[in-house]
């Protein structure tokens, strides 16, 4: 059977770090290392923490990390996914799931507004405490919409890093066999 990241002692040790009151710092240092073991370096991957985003207006913003492989002789890096992180203790709140998605559509257009004939999938992460919601991203609207995984049942409040790791997985593996 193969590894799904919590079967990982360093991630498993993070994700126990994440306290009802703790800072969202936390948060930043479980996606980043669950992104940085799903897409490795070695394979021309590359997370980004705060990286910066301008938008059509001008106005600039810095999601919380952002992953983007350079493929094979390319100088150009594929900017593939976005995570936008929220504190502990805002799970139940829609208004805070709502500024998340907000926050992606922003970063998200910002990044891939001129669309591309053969583009492949871009995606969106909103970590919420220990849950999580994934995006993807739509060219024809500029915004993003529910991803659709055939394994994985839609929750109201998303998925829980620990309780649904295996599904969480399923959904990384997705991405990036599909970016």
């Amino acid at each position: 059977m193969a590894l799904n990241y919590f079967d990982i002692p360093a991630i498993q040790r993070e994700i126990s770090r994440v306290t009802r009151a703790g800072p969202e710092s936390v948060l930043y240092g479980v996606w980043n290392i669950i992104l940085t073991w799903q897409f490795p370096v070695q394979q021309g991957y590359v997370t980004r923490p705060q990286d910066r985003h301008t938008s059509q207006a001008g106005q600039m913003g810095f999601s919380d990390l952002h992953t983007y492989q350079y493929p094979s002789a390319q100088q150009r890096a594929n900017k593939f996914l976005i995570v936008q992180c929220k504190r502990t203790g805002l799970e139940g709140r829609a208004a805070t799931w709502d500024e998340g998605v907000q926050q992606l559509d922003q970063y998200l257009s910002a990044t891939h507004r001129t669309p591309h004939v053969n583009r492949t999938p871009v995606y969106g992460i909103v970590a919420v405490g220990m849950y999580m919601r994934v995006y993807e991203y739509d060219d024809a609207t500029n915004s993003v919409g529910d991803i659709v995984h055939p394994e994985v049942p839609p929750t109201d409040i998303g998925l829980h890093l620990k309780n649904d790791c295996i599904a969480i997985q399923q959904i990384l593996d997705h991405i990036k066999a599909n970016h």
